[in-house]
């Protein structure tokens, strides 16, 4: 009798067996995601799940395009170390990064940290970078500038958005030169207000983009 109790771990390990064969099918599928998007915006993310989300991520390694939005998650320093090492993790074959952090508490060290992973992503074509509302200043800008200055040749997409990050002059110069050095670009688009950039910084600008 297939209902007698004797029966049931038969059935009980006829089920185990599917949910582990259908858990290795998602596994393999995850594996080879090539688009990734991910929005958690305005979301609790304390450091334990940026780590987890961010190993996640770099376990993604033939990921192509990577779009994600985590503004005014409370961040920090911390998670957003985690996340850009994740990002470099995707050197590979990483074509398009599109990275939004507003209001994520994001320092000048930690644009720096990301900055540093970006400048390893050699086949990148395309790089958009929300980081409005931190506090990042010139030194954060100068940390994204020696990124720019490395950027690979495929770069032909670039969109910052730095607004209310305590940017003034210096920072503006350094991003401008930046800019000016990436030979490949055909799209630039840059959002810099509620800063202190004065007329030095928009003159250098202008130089860069003239």
């Amino acid at each position: 009798d297939v209902l007698s109790p004797g029966a049931l771990p038969f059935y009980d390990a006829a089920a185990m067996f599917r949910l582990a064969a259908a858990s290795r099918q998602q596994w393999f599928a995850l594996r080879q995601l090539k688009d990734l998007s991910i929005a958690l915006k305005r979301r609790s993310l304390p450091p334990r799940s940026a780590a987890a989300l961010a190993r996640s991520i770099a376990a993604r390694h033939g990921l192509r395009t990577l779009e994600a939005d985590l503004s005014f998650t409370a961040l920090g320093g911390e998670g957003l170390a985690c996340l850009a090492r994740a990002v470099g993790e995707l050197a590979g074959l990483l074509v398009r990064l599109e990275l939004t952090f507003c209001g994520c508490g994001v320092t000048a060290s930690g644009m720096c940290a990301l900055a540093q992973e970006l400048g390893g992503l050699r086949r990148l074509s395309r790089l958009k970078l929300d980081l409005s509302f931190n506090d990042i200043g010139d030194e954060g800008l100068r940390g994204l500038a020696q990124a720019l200055a490395s950027a690979p040749a495929e770069l032909r997409s670039l969109d910052l958005a730095l607004n209310r990050c305590r940017v003034g002059d210096a920072g503006m110069g350094w991003l401008a030169q930046a800019v000016a050095a990436v030979v490949g670009l055909t799209d630039v688009q840059l959002s810099l207000y509620d800063n202190r950039v004065g007329e030095v910084g928009v003159h250098e600008l202008a130089l860069a983009v003239r």
